[in-house]
């Protein structure tokens, strides 16, 4: 073996990803460790990594301020780079050259003979659409498949390639099967009242007996009691949810103002990049943020040193930053189950079986392949809870879904996504 093959076949199991190497993963599954977050590492400072990474991010220097104070300086280099931008691209792309690509992707290529031969006569039409498999072939070509009202048309050949639609069995109503309907049930009658049933009740139990305005006695059960010191495994209570969703107003108001949502979203690209940096991050490492919203909002806050704003808030209903974190996090993710249909489990279950991961390895491969599997992994994570948080969950669906819908179902700029 070559020392070039050598090579291309240690580099075949790698990608570039956010500026550094990282061995391609063969499924879903394997990048569930990416997802969980430690509120117990130490973090860089923000002003640390502002400095760096503005700087390397510096906006382009174009040289001048104003057009009215470009300088009496002469840069021949300048001169150039500006002279010369863009007149060496060979090919520019149609304006609506990927639109009509992806049109033309979502028709079955037995009806590209009616479109195909019109396409080719269409004045600057871009080539990469006319080069398109199963259109290159229409060219100058009659469709074989005519409807039967017109195939005894003499001279049916000479049409116009822009009624060649027209040809299509389908485009006549009489040729199109119509669907199956299904059977209407009538609505089952209405009990009428019956005046001498409840009479014959009151005869057996007195109407004194029924004590009226009585409160039903409740009793007092583990989903009615708080959680000692939360953490990521600890079951998760009608109480504890209750006092979570106590706390959102108050979170809310940590940052009223756009200059400090900016600063949590700056910590949050800050957070994202240094944890790339390190390994510890996915291609797109916004996903995190999909599956544990509030812990990583303690990790932004932290670098953002607003956690004693955070601290404040939720203090009231007894929870730390790192308890009330947990508890979000359960609880969104018990909503979600709650709230999720037959097909979302479907997609789940075929996630985590593999179902596709042959698939995206031998038409994809590489580092899209990749993306399609941290996605994937994504959701399953996202509606990953146990049964008892659920329950617990659905006891509360009103309240969640009223405190959501007030926050536009962000905390902070974190998404609280619920897939219908």
């Amino acid at each position: 073996m070559t020392i070039t093959k050598k090579l291309a076949a240690l580099l075949s199991g790698v990608v570039l990803s956010a500026g550094i190497f990282r061995v391609v993963q063969a499924s879903p599954a394997d990048y569930a460790a990416y997802f969980k977050v430690d509120l117990n590492e130490p973090l860089p400072k923000y002003a640390d990594l502002e400095r760096k990474y503005l700087v390397e991010n510096a906006r382009y220097n174009r040289r001048y301020d104003y057009h009215w104070d470009i300088g009496n300086l002469f840069d021949s280099l300048f001169r150039v780079t500006i002279t010369d931008y863009g007149s060496t691209e060979r090919r520019l792309r149609n304006e609506h050259e990927q639109d009509l690509l992806d049109i033309l992707s979502m028709i079955p290529p037995e009806y590209y003979q009616y479109i195909g031969p019109y396409l080719h006569t269409v004045p600057n039409m871009p080539e990469k659409v006319l080069n398109m498999p199963g259109i290159k072939e229409t060219k100058n070509k009659f469709p074989t498949r005519i409807a039967p009202q017109l195939a005894d048309i003499e001279d049916l050949e000479f049409l116009s390639p822009y009624l060649y639609y027209l040809l299509m069995p389908e485009m006549w109503p009489e040729n199109r099967r119509s669907p199956e309907r299904p059977v209407m049930r009538k609505a089952a009658p209405k009990v009428p009242y019956d005046g001498d049933f409840y009479a014959r009740i009151r005869e057996l139990v007195p109407a004194d007996e029924f004590v009226p305005g009585a409160k039903p006695e409740v009793k007092t059960g583990a989903s009615d009691l708080r959680t000692i010191n939360p953490d990521i495994n600890s079951p998760l209570t009608s109480a504890d949810i209750k006092a979570f969703a106590r706390t959102l107003p108050k979170v809310r108001e940590i940052a009223p103002d756009s200059p400090r949502m900016a600063r949590i979203y700056n910590a949050g690209s800050f957070l994202d990049r240094w944890e790339q940096e390190n390994g510890k991050g996915l291609t797109v490492n916004m996903l995190k943020d999909m599956v544990n919203p509030c812990q990583r909002l303690v990790q932004k806050l932290r670098m953002a040193g607003m956690e004693l704003q955070l601290r404040m808030a939720v203090g009231g209903e007894g929870f730390t930053p790192e308890s009330w974190a947990y508890t979000c996090d359960k609880t969104i993710k018990a909503y979600r189950m709650g709230m999720m249909r037959s097909s979302t489990l479907a997609s789940l279950k075929a996630f985590r079986d593999g179902a596709y991961n042959r698939y995206l390895e031998e038409n994809l491969g590489g580092r899209k392949a990749a993306l399609q599997f941290q996605t994937m992994q994504t959701l399953v994570e996202m509606y990953r809870a146990p049964l008892n948080d659920i329950l617990e969950a659905r006891k509360n669906r009103k309240l969640l879904k009223k405190e959501f819908e007030a926050g536009k179902y962000r905390i902070l700029g974190q998404p609280v996504a619920v897939l219908n």
